[in-house]
């Protein structure tokens, strides 16, 4: 599989078997949401290789994901749940629409 399959639920029935990373990899815009904070940073601060994710959960600034997304193409932004309408509200003010510019996966 090389495309994330859109506007659906998707039951792969088998952890770790790379939605999330494909995600990440791809050329779309793309925000996740995760529901722990331990999940964003598996994604982001551990990696071990190049890829620029940022991990947005307590403690990370407006201003921090403003700064991202204005010097990364494609965006790729991991979110807490509850970090999602923050990250939201950063993205537009700065004239990115997020509903229509961006992909979201929410992985669980």
């Amino acid at each position: 599989m090389t495309v994330i399959p859109a506007n659906c639920l998707f039951n792969k029935k088998q952890t770790g078997c790379g939605a999330t990373e494909l995600a990440i990899r791809n050329s779309i815009p793309t925000i996740i949401a995760m529901p722990y904070v331990a999940l964003v940073k598996n994604k982001t601060i551990y990696r071990k290789d190049d890829l620029s994710v940022l991990g947005v959960y307590e403690g990370v600034t407006e201003q921090e994901i403003i700064a991202y997304a204005q010097s990364h193409s494609p965006l790729k932004i991991a979110v807490t749940y509850d970090s999602l309408p923050r990250t939201i509200k950063a993205l537009q003010s700065i004239g990115i629409d997020p509903y229509k510019d961006t992909f979201l996966l929410v992985d669980e």
